[in-house]
């Protein structure tokens, strides 16, 4: 087998030309990087702001508005045990059965995972008055995951841990 030499010319040239493209690509990254910068805060506002009206629907006791912001294949571990879409609406519609909803989440932290998708998590301290009088305490941590399909954000999964409060 006979490998063809190429003159060292050739080869330099080859090399000079890989090099001006490579930092012709690092050049064209650099607006891109302050560009995904200014994306990453605007996801983080947006879903900062989602995850507020999400507790704040809670908080009116408007299940609706809450099953609004949830992805039709959206599941969650709420305690370590998976539910679904449809054992987690069912649980959203006994708000309105609800005399009082005091959700607390603070420390929310909102970061973006990409220009469609953002994590939050936050800690949480909810007290409620059921329909029949009885006062339940919980608090704990959350995760909620967000992601823009066609333009719309919605949750598409929770994690929920909670721990009775005194």
């Amino acid at each position: 087998m006979q490998l063809e030499s190429r003159p060292a010319h050739l080869l330099m040239r080859r090399i000079v030309v890989a090099a001006a493209l490579l930092v012709a690509a690092c050049q064209q990254l650099a607006p891109e990087s302050s560009s995904t910068a200014a994306d990453n805060q605007h996801v983080v506002a947006i879903v900062d702001s989602l995850t507020r009206a999400f507790e704040q629907a809670e908080r009116d006791l408007q299940p609706g508005r809450v099953r609004s912001l949830l992805s039709p294949d959206f599941y969650m571990y709420a305690d370590g045990v998976r539910a679904n879409y449809g054992e987690v609406v069912t649980g959203i519609d006994e708000i309105s059965t609800f005399q009082h909803f005091e959700p607390g989440w603070d420390n929310l932290e909102v970061r973006a995972l990409g220009p469609d998708a953002a994590m939050v998590s936050f800690t949480f301290r909810d007290s409620i008055v059921t329909g029949s009088g009885d006062v339940l305490l919980a608090g704990g941590a959350t995760t909620l995951v967000w992601e823009r399909r066609d333009g719309e954000w919605r949750v598409i999964y929770a994690d929920a841990d909670h721990y009775p409060v005194e």
